[in-house]
């Protein structure tokens, strides 16, 4: 009996290990590819955004910028005329930035459900509202330093695909909400790439864009490709 006992503490020994060294040897992208809302820094260009470092780095603030600001500066950069990517990443950036004071995320999140509220209520309801609302709703589910209490209790997926469909595919941005539909569905253990908003994306996103730079960069391990033309021939795409 003692000699099983020590077979079995050697068993549970050897298990523990072999656990700790496969998480020792976890690929970052892993763990990135849990929060690609948050963790996963968009190229924009020349549009304007909240003041950053590398624009590459997901978590590059800006030292010298006031916090208490980004409540204000973020419901402010989010205009009619603000392309879609760069919504993205201002509402991406404006999270990264709460991990050091949680209720900035928390005012911008009641400032984006104002903005939808006061639409609503004049009878003409804005979609870029609605997937304002929506994706930086599900951007803050993914940051684990905010509280899900205090988000409250809305499918800001649904509110994407609301705007989706009222704006149409004829919309400048319609190819970018398409996108930011796929990113929502990574989350939490992701969806495979050849679900429908990726293939739109990928058969139709025109090379030299910054979404199709913004698609290679994040999704090339996902399609097991590393351009453009590479993900169109994808297995996945088959499926």
């Amino acid at each position: 009996m003692r000699m099983k006992n020590i077979c079995f503490l050697i068993v549970i020994a050897g298990l523990i290990l072999s656990a700790a060294s496969r998480a020792a040897a976890a690929d970052p992208w892993d763990e990135m590819f849990e929060q690609p809302l948050v963790k996963w820094a968009l190229a924009i260009g020349d549009a304007k955004s909240l003041p950053w470092g590398d624009p590459g780095s997901w978590n590059a603030r800006d030292p010298g910028y006031d916090i208490e600001k980004v409540p204000e500066d973020t419901l402010a950069l989010l205009t009619p005329d603000a392309p879609v990517l760069a919504r993205m990443e201002t509402m991406r950036r404006a999270i990264v930035y709460s991990e050091r004071n949680p209720g900035v995320a928390y005012r911008v999140l009641a400032g984006l459900v104002a903005h939808v509220e006061e639409a609503d209520r004049s009878g003409k309801g804005d979609p870029l509202a609605w997937f304002d609302l929506g994706y930086f709703f599900e951007a803050c589910r993914q940051a684990k330093w905010l509280k899900t209490e205090y988000l409250g209790d809305r499918n800001g997926y649904s509110l994407v695909m609301q705007a989706i469909r009222v704006l149409g595919d004829t919309h400048p941005g319609a190819l970018e909400m398409q996108f930011a539909a796929g990113l929502i569905l990574l989350e939490p253990k992701g969806q495979h790439p050849y679900y429908p908003h990726f293939k739109t994306v990928v058969k139709q996103v025109k090379e030299g864009t910054l979404l199709e730079k913004n698609l290679v960069t994040h999704l090339n391990k996902t399609f097991e490709a590393n351009t453009l033309e590479e993900m169109r021939r994808s297995r996945y795409l088959q499926r």
